[in-house]
């Protein structure tokens, strides 16, 4: 089984998916994406990643539901990304976007390999190898490369694999950002992902609304 988010076509024999966006608008996105550290970066990929593989089929944009691109890591940080890119978010003021532009994860559930070095290698060599063009409201932002470590996670019932419960082991590559939050109203991301078509996603700010 192959599994793409955030791209239109591409190439996969393993489970891929392209995810995307971030912004800032109060200072230039490229040098507030800079100014992240890397090891949060990493958090966020390993809870973006553990989200998919945690969320039943029936709740997954990756099983079937198309509404379910917006995925919630933690009190303020929102990541949206489908399986051919997420039409949009509405957010509360203050919310900050996590990115992966394109990344891809490994796993022995898919027969990627059964140990870190092995599902490490494989996820590098099948993320894009150069950096995905992203902008926010036609200005280009920087995106980071990054790997996690050996990541845990547990299927539940009806996953998206379509496996019995169990523990999945895995180990995701990269390119991302995580991003001040925006300012009220409407901001459009692009991605660029050499070989596919580009990707828009529409965010809208609205002050004092829950995020979903």
């Amino acid at each position: 089984m192959t599994l793409r988010g955030n791209r239109p076509t591409g190439r996969a024999q393993i489970l891929l998916f392209m995810l995307l966006l971030a912004l800032a608008v109060a200072f230039p996105a490229a040098a507030e994406g800079a100014a992240v550290p890397k090891r949060k970066l990493v958090s966020n990929l390993g809870a973006l990643w553990e989200k998919v593989f945690e969320t039943e089929a029936s709740k997954n944009p990756f099983g079937g539901d198309p509404d379910a691109v917006c995925w919630k890591l933690g009190e303020n940080v929102i990541a949206p990304f489908g399986p051919a890119g997420a039409p949009g978010c509405v957010v509360k003021t203050g919310t900050k976007l996590f990115i992966a532009a394109s990344s891809v994860e490994c796993s022995n559930v898919e027969g990627n390999g059964e140990d870190e070095a092995t599902l490490r290698a494989c996820a590098r060599a099948a993320d894009a190898q150069t950096a995905p063009k992203v902008t926010l409201d036609g200005r280009p932002m920087s995106v980071t490369e990054v790997e996690t470590g050996l990541l845990r996670f547990d299927l539940p019932e009806g996953n998206v694999f379509g496996l019995p419960p169990q523990q999945a082991l895995s180990v995701a590559h990269g390119w991302v950002a995580l991003l001040h939050p925006l300012t009220p109203g409407k901001h459009e991301i692009t991605i660029r992902n050499e070989g596919t078509a580009p990707i828009t996603t529409t965010i809208i700010v609205r002050p004092g609304r829950k995020a979903r």
